[in-house]
């Protein structure tokens, strides 16, 4: 499996909602922003602990929700919540594809010593077929 990098495409206006965890929060809502691919499990679980505990980051499906200040500007493409989740899409996404070059990395050296193995004993079988004609 491939994994194909992950950004935002949009927000999801329609879903938008107050933040209601306390009084601090009356000028915050929780922001779904729409991404272009259901992230695998290690990069949800990554975003999610890399994102500061004050965002009340999640992972749900292909949406990133994330508290924002009751702004706008702020909230939209280019705006400074937009830009503090697309900074930790893509580092979500150099760890993933860290993570899938180590796997790829174990699969060719596990492969390697596989086919070493494999060497000797047809090698002994040769070995034996070529002693055993006298």
């Amino acid at each position: 499996m491939t994994f194909t990098e992950i950004m935002i495409l949009d927000v999801d206006y329609a879903h938008v909602e107050e933040s209601l965890r306390s009084r601090n929060d009356v000028n915050d809502v929780i922001v779904p922003y729409i991404l272009s691919n259901t992230p695998p499990e290690e990069w949800k679980s990554y975003f999610e602990k890399q994102a500061p505990a004050s965002a009340n980051a999640k992972i749900v499906g292909n949406t990133a929700h994330y508290k924002c200040p009751k702004d706008k500007a702020a909230i939209q493409r280019g705006g400074a919540c937009w830009k503090m989740v697309a900074n930790l899409v893509e580092d979500a996404n150099r760890y993933y594809l860290e993570i899938e070059l180590r796997r790829v990395q174990e699969l060719e050296r596990q492969g390697e010593m596989e086919r070493q193995e494999e060497q000797p004993r047809e090698f002994e079988k040769e070995w034996d077929r070529y002693m055993s004609r006298d």
